[in-house]
């Protein structure tokens, strides 16, 4: 009996207590939940590792995901482009632009424990001055150019033989551990995946790589880094499973096997969003897809003349090449320079569709509908001085760019423009064709992934007609000094102005017919939270807030007195 009594006071203090809890909660407390450290994330990835060697240049986006995740260069770039330092605690540039002094960052720690110093960096340039370098051979030829100077334990310089204001965009190279690889040096630069992406000096490091069935890389583990010089990572392990296709990565993130995915088609993320509760988070690439007019070819003198350009950029639905064909996945291209980063100039109109303006444009410059014509076709070709306005565009023969061509076909036809649509797989493209200036018309996606400095020198610039990457042969010499100026300034703002410039002069030229800046899409469970991935340089970028991402939180109580 005495044991009965003892158990109801207990019990009764016991409610007494919660109670006053409870009260003391609501009249005195605050509850929160903050990020805690902790949580597996495991995100699905489409396609294998190959070369994961930082220095190589591998545009294989699973490479480039392990490359983000593992190193750290002297510099990176933020969300607007902008250079900020990363191993690096501070850096100048002379006022001629040809010196750069990085100073290091104090007591750095390479992954496995042991001290990083400026003798790596230089480790490492030497590395891509090497006459064996198996990398990009441009980049090798650029860092032979390159005189390297250890002013004092931490500061580094670097300088030019002529000034390069892109050059930046070439410190951000992921470091290498010299007391690992010291002693490899005579035999070559190791390629090995596994041995070489072992130490670096990023957020995470790699733990292991594991084969499926087919021997294929299937897993990467990596844990948080201890010595990580940035902040620390809440999440305590990322592993990337690593899929042959779409499909089957698909089918994994439908099934609950991964907490995120990205690298998309269009028709797979519009699924996604109407039929599963994960978020979605976008942001476009440094990429434009547009149709490149050859105003080299003496048989097309109608793509040399401005106003012709300006209606077959004015004839163009390109918002419903958005909507209907990329699933609103695009943006509608304003200028050569994709918005949301420094160098963009915000005041560009985007030209619309009206078609009524492309005809007034075309009859403006004297190419006119013939009656002799007129039983031909419903939309007769139209005519000047003999010449009918007619052309090839050629198309990669996947299915997006070849409905796409089909649009433009379409579009242009009651315009009195007579398009012949030929379709070809893209190394053909690409080897017989555009580096060749073997096209009427081409459906071109210029790329500049990785590239922080947008620099349109190289595809607009007169010195690049007949062997550079100007494959359309515009020829203005006004255009031609503006990235001139803006290649070797220093200044940021002055930078600025000069691409400003550029980009209003060629809108009003049209030297190329822009359609749309891609839509990266990226798909995360909602239980990972911090995510964030902004403007992307590249895919990878994705992974440049990682730190702050977390899943696993705790409460945390406060009084209110």
């Amino acid at each position: 009996m005495r044991y009965i009594k003892t158990q109801l006071i207990i019990a009764a203090l016991g409610i007494g207590l919660v109670g006053g809890l409870l009260h003391l909660y609501t009249l005195d407390l605050d509850s929160s939940f903050l990020p805690a450290a902790g949580g597996i994330y495991t995100e699905g990835v489409i396609g294998t590792p190959e070369i994961l060697n930082p220095l190589v240049g591998s545009r294989n986006p699973p490479d480039r995901d392990l490359i983000c995740l593992i190193h750290a260069g002297l510099m990176r770039f933020d969300s607007a482009g902008l250079p900020v330092p990363d191993l690096a605690e501070s850096w100048a540039v002379t006022a001629d632009g040809l010196s750069y002094t990085f100073v290091l960052r104090s007591h750095l720690l390479w992954q496995d424990g042991v001290n990083l110093t400026l003798d790596d960096v230089i480790y490492t340039i030497k590395l891509m001055q090497h006459p064996d370098f198996p990398g990009i051979k441009q980049l090798a030829e650029f860092w032979r150019s390159v005189e390297v100077s250890k002013l004092n334990e931490n500061t580094l310089k670097l300088t030019l033989l002529e000034a390069y204001a892109p050059f930046l965009d070439y410190t951000t190279f992921g470091v290498l551990p010299a007391h690992i690889f010291s002693a490899t040096e005579d035999k070559g630069i190791p390629l090995d995946p596994d041995s070489v992406v072992r130490v670096g000096a990023g957020p995470f490091v790699l733990e292991s790589l594991n084969s499926g069935t087919e021997g294929r890389i299937a897993e990467a583990i990596l844990v948080a880094n201890p010595h990580y010089h940035g902040r620390q990572p809440m999440l305590s392990q990322v592993r990337l499973w690593f899929y042959p296709d779409e499909t089957s990565a698909l089918i994994a993130l439908q099934q609950g096997d991964v907490d995120g995915l990205g690298n998309l088609s269009p028709a797979a993320v519009l699924d996604i969003l109407q039929q599963t509760g994960n978020d979605v988070y976008s942001g476009h690439l440094p990429e434009q897809r547009m149709i490149l007019l050859n105003q080299r070819n003496e048989s097309l003198p109608f793509f040399r003349e401005k106003k012709v350009r300006q209606a077959l950029l004015a004839g163009l639905n390109r918002a419903a090449i958005r909507d209907n064909i990329l699933q609103g996945q695009a943006i509608v291209a304003s200028g050569p320079i994709v918005s949301g980063t420094w160098s963009y100039n915000p005041n560009l109109t985007v030209v619309k569709y009206e078609p009524d303006r492309a005809i007034d444009l075309l009859e403006a410059a004297d190419w006119l509908v013939r009656d002799e014509t007129l039983s031909v076709a419903t939309h007769p070709v139209r005519q000047k001085n003999g010449k009918d306005l007619n052309f090839t565009l050629l198309v990669p023969n996947d299915v997006i760019s070849v409905e796409i061509g089909r649009q433009v076909v379409a579009n242009w036809k009651p315009l009195g423009v007579g398009v012949i649509l030929e379709a070809l797989p893209s190394e053909i493209l690409l080897e017989k064709h555009l580096t060749n200036r073997n096209f009427e018309a081409i459906l071109v996606n210029l790329s500049l992934l990785g590239a922080a400095d947008p620099d349109p020198y190289p595809f607009w610039h007169q010195t690049e007609i007949d062997t550079g990457q100007n494959y359309s042969g515009y020829d203005n010499r006004r255009i031609s000094e503006l990235l001139e100026q803006a290649r070797v300034t220093s200044s940021l703002s002055e930078r600025a102005r000069l691409y400003s410039n550029f980009q209003a002069r060629f809108v009003d030229q049209t030297p190329a017919l822009l359609l749309y800046y891609p839509v990266y899409s990226y798909v995360v469970d909602p239980e990972v939270r911090g995510v964030q991935i902004g403007q992307l340089l590249e895919p990878s970028d994705r992974f440049r807030s990682i730190s702050k991402w977390y899943m696993l939180t705790r409460r945390v109580v406060s009084n209110l007195r």
